[in-house]
């Protein structure tokens, strides 16, 4: 290990943190780093565990489960894999910048998720890669706000919404006739079978559409494609909210009674048809995480109750929180999610994000509304993916 400039004491909390990573891997059949790096960016020290691709060809297997439990051994170190100049593992051995108790959400932004800000910047993530979602969080800590940042993005994006707010303090102002809602929200735990029930229905009947496209779609972004070109309707993401989710399985009958299995069964086959799952509560038991953890692929915490329930859901530290909005996560660290303005959701989602109806007027008023690659490539600094990501949205539009 190398670093100039560290204090001393970051050397042996490194090479501790190094045999822990190694051991992990280990258990878990992949091959450690092959060679270590202690530096410093920005006033934060890290620990860089360098993986050789040449021996490790199953670099997907280093996933996000993988980091989760890399971070659960270092006792809640957050733990990132990076890949711009070879894959790394990159351990945040110092602690990380104070971040600002209240961020204003920024604006939509097409086909990405806003979570909040990071010690590192902006956490954005495209719907695609979002996956299912495990959210927990005690009364007042941010849960229920994060809920409905969530919700407005996807209604805004075109997306439609699945919800369930047993006790009514989510989202009191969605009503029954709120465009984008597949059906009334679920006021209820008798309601909640209903709601899960009609999503499945929503697998069955993407399921249909899908193999009558050609070239086998494996996801939604794929069947959109090749949907267009054949000319037929695209389809919207799906995005479903079960709040108070461990309540309702045990209520229900438990972890193996038909709800909880209809849920399961949703996690592990919508994915693939561009739905998505939020498993949300003050608590989850053992039984309940056993359930969902393995389908789960982003775990945000705000304050929980105790260090116990915090290591269950594979958050360490989040019982300490005391900001509002603020978790913890096992993909970005700590971050201050985004507030909305919850009156949002009461209203039309717009049609057009700021960026959008700034690109879309420059088009009508100074270019004859026309506007293609080049233009949102040079004028507006779209690097060729983006612009043609736009693009080809704005077809299926």
């Amino acid at each position: 290990m190398n670093a100039p400039q560290i204090p001393r004491g970051y050397y042996s909390m490194a090479q501790e943190a190094a045999r822990r990573i190694a051991a992990v891997l280990q258990q878990r059949q992949l091959l450690p780093p092959v060679d270590w790096l202690l530096t410093e960016d920005e006033g934060m020290v890290w620990l860089l565990g360098v993986l050789d691709p040449a021996r490790t060809p199953r670099l997907e297997a280093y996933d996000d489960n993988v980091l989760h439990h890399l971070s659960t051994a270092l006792r809640g170190l957050p733990v990132f894999r990076l890949n711009s100049t070879g894959l790394m593992l990159a351990t945040l051995l110092s602690r990380p910048p104070s971040l600002p108790r209240l961020v204003e959400f920024p604006g939509l932004q097409r086909g990405i998720v806003r979570i909040g800000l990071s010690a590192r910047g902006p956490v954005e993530v495209p719907w695609a890669r979002l996956g299912h979602l495990l959210v927990a969080g005690m009364t007042g800590s941010g849960k229920s706000s994060f809920l409905r940042l969530l919700a407005y993005q996807a209604l805004a994006d075109g997306a439609r919404l699945l919800a369930a707010d047993p006790d009514g303090t989510t989202f009191p102002m969605l009503k029954d006739d709120r465009p984008g809602l597949m059906m009334p929200v679920a006021r209820t735990v008798a309601d909640m079978p209903e709601l899960v029930y009609r999503a499945l229905g929503e697998v069955e009947h993407r399921a249909r559409l899908y193999a009558r496209v050609p070239g086998y779609p494996e996801n939604l972004d794929e069947y959109n494609g090749l949907a267009v070109r054949a000319g037929q309707e695209p389809l919207p993401r799906l995005l479903v909210i079960l709040d108070e989710f461990n309540g309702a399985v045990m209520a229900l009958g438990g972890p193996r009674r038909e709800f909880a299995s209809s849920v399961a069964r949703l996690g592990w086959q919508g994915r693939k048809f561009g739905i998505h799952l939020v498993f949300a509560a003050q608590d989850f038991s053992k039984e309940v995480i056993g359930r969902v953890r393995d389908q789960v692929g982003t775990v945000v915490c705000f304050r929980v109750r105790s260090g116990e329930t915090a290591l269950r859901v594979g958050c360490a530290g989040a019982e300490r929180l005391g900001v509002p909005g603020r978790g913890v996560t096992d993909r970005w660290g700590v971050v201050q999610t985004y507030r909305l303005d919850k009156g949002l959701l009461d209203g039309p989602s717009p049609a057009l994000s700021e960026r959008e109806i700034h690109i879309v007027r420059w088009a009508l008023e100074e270019n004859g509304g026309y506007l293609g690659l080049a233009d949102l490539q040079g004028r507006f600094g779209l690097g060729h993916r983006e612009a043609r990501r736009l693009a080809e949205e704005w077809e299926r539009r």
